[in-house]
């Protein structure tokens, strides 16, 4: 597992298929807030499918701008939360 100061995520961070996350309530607010705010202020936005409470994160663009977004300032801890449970479950450490 690589170590990375908390909020940093690497340029190179890659997934090789749609990341899929089944949550629960509050974790699924938190997650729509960030794929809802469209087109942000870097032009970036987040590709997502949806099944229930399954979404799916399609390709590695959307997961680095859904991370980022996750740690911004004005964010609930639950995104905080949900972005350190994803990046571990890719291989990293935010410490």
């Amino acid at each position: 597992m690589k170590s990375l100061t908390y909020g940093t995520i690497p340029e190179d961070l890659e997934i090789s298929e749609p990341y899929r996350m089944d949550l629960n309530s509050n974790d699924f607010d938190a997650a729509a807030a960030i794929v809802n705010q469209g087109i942000d202020s870097h032009l970036e936005a987040v590709f997502t499918k949806q099944d229930g409470s399954v979404i799916h994160i399609q390709d590695s663009a959307s997961m680095r701008c859904f991370l980022r977004r996750c740690v911004e300032d004005g964010l609930d801890s639950n995104a905080c939360n949900l972005a350190s449970s994803i990046m571990s479950t890719l291989d990293y450490e935010w410490i």
